[in-house]
């Protein structure tokens, strides 16, 4: 007789599974195979969401320090002086003046430090202009004096000396001698690109405002989608895993900013010292640049000691080394204290995190590429211990190394 089909739940899920699976590979293809549309839509949404990015990332940045005047300061005096309110109504209070509180500290910050590092920075972009002229007669004269002994050299400075003069020729006929319309054209564009820029950061704040306020409420509404949309376990995973991506980001960019302070005011230290020249100027592309990670130093400095190589030979030299003590100094003693703890990759994860993300993304790309990396690795680690310790196996990297044997006491012989 024949078996009568029973339905199962289980067969929806397969299904559900096998079209899920078909259509993200469809997806995939999509793209890879009209990247140049795929982007150009992917840069159109962020600019149409561009305010709501803004605010994501200002509440992202002044959260945390709103959280901590919050705990420890500005919560336990209003829960004294209102002794009698509720708690709702002084958690109230005490949230409004710590954003206020933030807000204002931000504010000190950005425009005192604008203030105290703009006009040293001016005044080194000046000197650098004036002296210009000064330091390329001094390199033409050596050309000149070393290219009568090596007549190879010389036909090749010649070479490249003309290309540089075309193109300057050619920059100056197109750029500088247009018509006024396309200038008058280029302002306008200009000018609405910035005002655009100014109003979504405007937006972008108010944003942050709001989301810096009702931060509890996000976090259990998000708790809510998991715990409704999965059962407790996988929900429980999917919260723990946001958790940790978000101390991962927060340590890392919170690290990274300090750190290129730090690193920024020992350079401007040295400079003065050292009676490098340009030195507020350089203390700032040292800084700037130290924000991305292993990189960041020798980005900065070689154009640095370019600079200084123009004034003084031996003075850069010296900066080169600076840069190199600097660097191991950053790496083995500031960052760690400041960092607290590592990420756990190695440097092999590290250079092709930063690779990647800066092809595709560009230096967004550079500087978020590695706690996305490290939070990708922490999960897939778990994952994969989890998995061997319900098999039984060992967890320990050491214990599959290839050159162990049986005289090891760590030896598993059905491992081999």
């Amino acid at each position: 007789m024949k078996k009568k089909f029973q339905w199962d739940i289980t067969y929806l899920q397969w299904g559900i599974t096998a079209f899920g699976v078909v259509f993200c590979g469809l997806v995939v293809y999509f793209v890879f195979d009209r990247w140049t549309s795929a982007s150009s839509f992917v840069e159109k949404v962020a600019n149409a969401f561009s305010p709501v990015i803004y605010g994501l990332m200002f509440a992202y940045l002044l959260g945390k320090i709103k959280k901590f005047l919050e705990i420890s300061f500005i919560f336990p005096a209003v829960n004294r002086v209102f002794k009698k309110a509720s708690v709702v109504k002084k958690r109230n209070v005490a949230r409004s003046i710590s954003i206020v509180v933030t807000i204002t500290i931000t504010f000190f910050f950005v425009i005192g430090g604008a203030l105290l590092v703009l006009p040293q920075l001016v005044t080194s972009l000046q000197l650098l202009v004036d002296t210009m002229p000064d330091n390329l007669a001094m390199i033409s004269k050596w050309l000149i004096e070393h290219l009568d002994e090596n007549t190879i050299f010389a036909d090749t400075a010649i070479i490249v000396a003309e290309n540089i003069i075309g193109r300057f020729v050619h920059w100056i006929d197109v750029a500088l001698l247009s018509p006024a319309e396309s200038i008058a054209a280029s302002i306008i564009d200009g000018a609405v690109t910035l005002m655009r820029l100014a109003t979504n950061i405007a937006v972008g704040f108010v944003i942050s405002l709001y989301m810096m306020y009702n931060n509890e409420r996000f976090a259990a509404q998000f708790k809510k989608i998991a715990y409704g949309l999965f059962d407790t376990d996988p929900a429980n995973r999917i919260i723990r895993n946001f958790t940790r991506l978000d101390e991962k980001f927060g340590s890392f960019i919170t690290a990274r900013l300090i750190d290129a302070v730090v690193i920024g005011v020992l350079c401007y230290i040295f400079n003065i010292i050292a009676r490098m020249p340009y030195p507020m100027l350089i203390a700032v592309i040292i800084g700037i640049t130290n924000i991305i990670p292993f990189f960041g130093p020798y980005i900065g400095g070689v154009p640095s000691a370019a600079l200084i190589l123009l004034i003084d030979p031996i003075k850069s030299i010296v900066f080169g080394l600076f840069i190199v003590v600097i660097q191991m100094l950053d790496g083995n003693v500031i960052y760690p204290k400041i960092q607290g703890n590592s990420f756990g990759l190695s440097g092999v994860w590290i250079v092709s995190s930063l690779m990647v993300g800066g092809g595709l993304f560009g230096f967004v790309g550079i500087l978020l590429s590695v706690p996305v990396v490290a939070f990708v690795y922490t999960v897939f680690k778990e994952m994969v211990a989890n998995r061997l310790r319900e098999r039984g196996l060992p967890v320990d990297t050491e214990d599959y190394l290839i050159y162990k044997t049986k005289d090891d006491s760590r030896y598993d012989s059905h491992l081999y």
